[in-house]
């Protein structure tokens, strides 16, 4: 994947935020966004434009999707397989061969003009999406790999002419672009008319806007935003209330909310209940299992049909506010005192060699000492659940890992 596209995390420095952001300013990033008055009728824009949301960090991440929003510049086509070509570009780049796939887009249609010759570069999961229809992408990715592109061509190439003459092979499809840089992008290839983009955008502010209005309507209810990572296609955020409560050994948690979408995913927007651990400065989350977080959880699939999405957030309870039992869960867990076997379990998780956290030193080095078998130890374990999430690795690596401490914690793993 090219570095422009990997999810950064956002530094959240109290010295360069004010917690502060006006609606009306909020809103700025949906100016030109497809589903804009909606969000402006949902959520009465125009009565409360000059409200401020009162979130720690708000202005630093609404800096980072605004410069997503202005030097990514998102779009889509339509195109038939007839009418494209697949093959592998290689360059030597500083004294390395660097090999792009590319889709030429012979002829497509850009809202309701035809046009040609279209060169762009797939990223993301977008070439396997395109093999997959000839289940044909472990084969061709091997030829990708010891440099038989060719070869790989000459398979692809084979369906693109059947597909002048068989409607069943000549698919038509949407092609999610991105330019950046003046170089176009191809980030997915979905359905014509079922499939429904919200975007990175339309998922901070209408986020935010859900926010604050529970902000309102709960007195004494406040915000922090723990972590944020993305890109111009995926977004993810935590957000935990500063209200503290006390979970026994655990310590004082508070509950948290984990705002997701993926462009390209499976679910579009998604609000999933979870609990912070630890200090508000400090500490580390809990989630729950898939099978069990349905009802603390609201997912809006690609779809969706706009006029059915904002429904959805008048029913956001059982996500936002403190769940009871989730506390109870916590206080009831019988393996807290083993905690050394807890630490054993999650070390061998890590160190695991299927694990994509294997190689990380620093993350295994944490669990490595050994504490004494007393509930009392609790807390040296919570220390170093602490210190993992301090470390500053990849997104998806430490969300990984959180999946792995809370299954260990609150199932035995």
């Amino acid at each position: 994947m090219k570095p422009e596209f990997f999810q950064k995390t956002v530094q959240l420095n109290p010295e360069k935020s004010t917690g502060k952001l006006r609606v009306s300013k909020l809103c700025e990033l949906i100016d030109s966004h497809p589903y804009r008055d909606e969000i402006y009728s949902s959520f009465k824009i125009s009565e409360i434009q000059d409200e401020i949301i009162c979130i720690d960090y708000i202005d630093l991440v609404y800096e980072r999707v605004k410069y997503y929003n202005e030097n990514y510049n998102r779009s889509f086509i339509y195109a038939q397989v007839k009418d494209i070509d697949v093959y592998d570009d290689e360059q030597i780049i500083d004294g390395e061969i660097n090999t792009d796939i590319i889709f030429n887009f012979e002829e497509y249609v850009e809202i309701d003009e035809v046009k040609n010759n279209l060169r762009t570069i797939a990223i993301y999961d977008a070439k396997n999406t395109f093999l997959d229809s000839y289940e044909m992408t472990k084969y061709a990715n091997n030829l990708f790999k010891i440099r038989e592109g060719a070869l790989a061509r000459q398979n692809i190439q084979y369906f693109k002419e059947k597909a002048k003459t068989n409607s069943k092979v000549n698919k038509h499809k949407s092609y999610r672009l991105v330019e950046y840089n003046s170089q176009f992008y191809l980030r997915g290839i979905t359905s014509i008319n079922k499939y429904f983009e919200y975007g990175v955008d339309f998922t901070f502010v209408v986020s935010m806007l859900i926010l604050h209005q529970n902000m309102k309507y709960k007195v004494g209810v406040e915000y922090t935003i723990r972590s944020a990572a993305l890109n111009e296609s995926k977004l993810d955020i935590i957000v935990s209330e500063k209200f503290l409560k006390d979970a026994g050994a655990f310590g004082s948690i508070s509950t948290a909310v984990k705002i997701s979408t993926n462009d390209l995913g499976q679910g579009s927007l998604s609000f999933s209940n979870i609990l912070s651990v630890g200090r508000i400065e400090k500490g580390f989350f809990i989630y729950r299992r898939k099978s069990e977080v349905e009802k603390n959880k609201e997912i809006i699939p690609h779809t969706t049909k706009p006029e059915n999405v904002f429904s959805t957030f008048n029913n956001m309870e059982g996500v936002l506010n403190t769940s009871d039992e989730f506390i109870q869960e916590l206080n009831e867990i019988k393996s807290i005192k083993r905690p050394d076997e807890l630490r054993v379990k999650i070390l061998a998780k890590i160190k695991n060699p299927r694990s994509a956290l294997k190689g990380i030193t620093k993350l295994s080095d944490i669990f490595k000492w050994k504490i004494d078998n007393e509930i009392s130890s609790f807390a040296k374990l919570i220390e170093m659940c602490e210190n993992a999430e301090d470390l500053e690795i990849e997104y998806d690596l430490k969300d990984k890992l959180r999946y792995i401490i809370s299954d260990i914690m609150l199932y035995g793993g």
